[in-house]
């Protein structure tokens, strides 16, 4: 089988190289003698591969990609190498011979992938064969972002999806397994009527969309989600209501985007793994400084009447106009989680406060302003400072 192909690759790299063909003067009788010779070594290896049945994936895998790599040669005589015969007095008839050596590897190809169909998948699809198909897919992913840009969907992840489907449809060495998965993937997502981001989402987890992206994208929501949570237990609690949900959902394909990379559904999980470790790790320090004897005491947690949204806009109020020095303003926080609470949480996460106090809702300003107004109220009735004046 070997010798067979190292002839092959010598016979076109050789006898059919654009300058054999110009300086030899062959004539018509030749090129056909020339076609009879490739025609014969292709059904020479056809056969061999039917005698050798057995033979593993990865050798079936060997012999096609050498194929593919004769057929990109012959490509580059076809166009890299034109300058060397397309202004002979034979271009037509050398440009013709290519064509057809070309169209018989192709033929070959798709006999010898019967052998292995999922292997054949995976090597690349020749240079020749290439921009045809590549056309077709444009044309087709044109339809698909019509359909995204339709749809209720978060700008960010519509550019991840689009982006990541247009990088796999042109990237260098496209095999019929990235074909075949973009064209799955986009008539998943054409065929859905209500297309919206957690829809769309969802499609992507089923259908192995594992781009680096769209996992960067997951975890910053993800993130921005426990952000939002106030005290630990409602973080853990959102971090395990998010796994509950990974481990819900079907799986519709074994194909992955990326199939070097773990599927997505794996790397979320593990990653809220680590988040659910952490906060179980802060959740058992907290609980250890409260049995402290100094810490344990009630009094040391001083429990202030506000939320913890109009707790956090009341620090960056201070901070801002220069009651709290503007200076190590992380410390700052986690100080105010550490020794204060409010009525619905007992443990303050710093860098939710923090977040909360610069991502402000217009009702926590309309209650904190309320607030603010019946303290200087009382500082007015008690002070009569009503209708005093500064000088």
């Amino acid at each position: 089988m070997n010798e067979n192909l190292v002839f092959l690759l010598n016979w076109v790299e050789v006898t059919i190289h654009p300058r054999q063909l110009i300086h030899s003067s062959i004539a018509d009788p030749d090129f056909f003698l020339l076609k009879e010779q490739l025609a014969a070594e292709l059904q020479l290896i056809k056969n061999r591969l039917f005698k050798n049945i057995l033979l593993s994936k990865k050798q079936l895998k060997s012999i096609l990609k050498r194929i593919v790599d004769i057929s990109n040669i012959i490509y580059s005589y076809l166009n890299q190498l034109a300058s060397a015969w397309n202004n002979s007095i034979m271009d037509s008839i050398i440009k013709s011979f290519y064509l057809y050596c070309l169209n018989g590897l192709e033929q070959a190809i798709e006999d010898f992938s019967m052998f292995a169909l999922r292997a054949s998948k995976q090597i690349s699809i020749t240079l020749y064969l290439r921009p045809k198909l590549v056309m077709e897919m444009k044309k087709y992913y044109k339809n698909f972002v019509v359909r995204l840009k339709k749809g209720d969907i978060d700008n960010d992840l519509k550019c991840v999806v689009q982006n990541g489907v247009y990088q796999l449809i042109t990237k260098k060495g496209i095999t019929y397994l990235n074909v075949e998965y973009c064209q799955n993937l986009m008539n998943t997502i054409i065929a859905e009527k209500d297309l919206s981001t957690e829809i769309l989402t969802e499609i992507l987890y089923l259908n192995g969309f594992n781009l680096p992206e769209f996992y960067l994208y997951c975890v910053t929501n993800l993130k921005n989600a426990l952000a939002d949570k106030s005290g630990l237990y409602e973080q853990l609690e959102t971090v395990i209501s998010e796994k509950d949900k990974l481990k819900g959902l079907p799986i519709v394909r074994k194909t992955k985007m990326l199939p070097e990379v773990d599927d997505l559904v794996s790397q979320l999980t593990q990653y809220l793994s680590e988040r659910e470790h952490y906060i179980l790790k802060m959740l058992k320090l907290q609980r250890v400084i409260l049995q402290d004897a100094d810490l344990s005491k009630p009094s040391n947690k001083v429990k202030i009447n506000l939320s913890v949204a109009q707790f956090a806009l009341f620090i960056r109020v201070q901070i801002e106009k220069g009651l709290l020095i503007k200076e190590n303003i992380g410390d700052q926080f986690n100080f105010f989680a550490t020794h204060f609470c409010t009525p619905q949480t007992t443990f303050i996460s710093a860098d939710s406060l923090r977040k909360k106090s610069t991502d402000v809702e217009f009702s926590t300003a309309q209650k904190l302003k309320a607030n603010l107004i019946a303290m200087l109220n009382w500082l007015n009735e008690n002070y009569n400072l009503s209708n005093y004046k500064e000088s």
